[in-house]
């Protein structure tokens, strides 16, 4: 019931909140990432771009200086509100807005079949995985793009597995694409980015 509990907070508005108050920051992507990122999933400036649990925008912004068109979403009103703030100078190109993927419902201008690229950065792992990856192949293109970037469970600490995926759970995701490929962010594959194309 605890174990519950705690899995729980981890995936509220509230919990998340609380953090980023509290000074709480995921490091903004390096070089080597984003290029790895616009590389694998092959972004081209005009594409409709969906990130999913932003944060404090970090990527959002960078994809809309590489002239995407990007909408933001994350339910912490902290974070939106931080991300806001700091990237105004994206604002043409750049929509943020609080939204819950879990247990919200689905924002209007996410019409099927009209998104390019969605990218979730580190915040796949607490989403309710089977209603957000039925939702996101339906609103990719045939062509479309699902990135993920997020740690493999068994490096991590054991008190922040959650924050990674299992290899089974990665194996899963080849459901439902045409294409699934993997690479390393950094030297001993803890930090992975997966890309599923073609949804189907």
């Amino acid at each position: 019931m605890i174990k519950t509990q705690v899995e729980y907070s981890r995936r509220s508005p509230t919990y998340w909140n609380h953090l980023y108050q509290a000074g709480y920051r995921v490091g903004e992507p390096g070089a080597f990432e984003r290029q790895m990122f616009r590389n694998y999933a092959t972004l081209k400036a005009g594409m409709l771009a969906v990130d999913v649990g932003t944060g404090r925008g970090h990527m959002a912004a960078h994809m809309a200086k590489w002239g995407l068109i990007v909408l933001a979403y994350d339910f912490s009103t902290v974070a939106i509100a931080d991300a806001r703030a700091n990237h105004q100078s994206c604002s043409d190109q750049l929509t943020f807005a609080e939204h819950d993927f879990t247990s919200d419902a689905i924002p209007p201008e996410l019409s099927p079949g009209t998104v390019d690229i969605i990218s979730c950065r580190h915040s796949f792992e607490f989403l309710d995985r089977f209603r957000f990856l039925t939702d996101a192949r339906r609103w990719l293109t045939s062509a479309g793009v699902l990135q993920i970037t997020t740690h493999r469970a068994k490096r991590m600490p054991p008190a922040a597995a959650h924050q990674g995926l299992r290899d089974e759970d990665i194996e899963q995701l080849r459901q439902g694409w045409r294409y699934m490929t993997t690479y390393g962010l950094d030297g001993d594959d803890t930090l992975i980015g997966i890309v599923l194309r073609g949804p189907r």
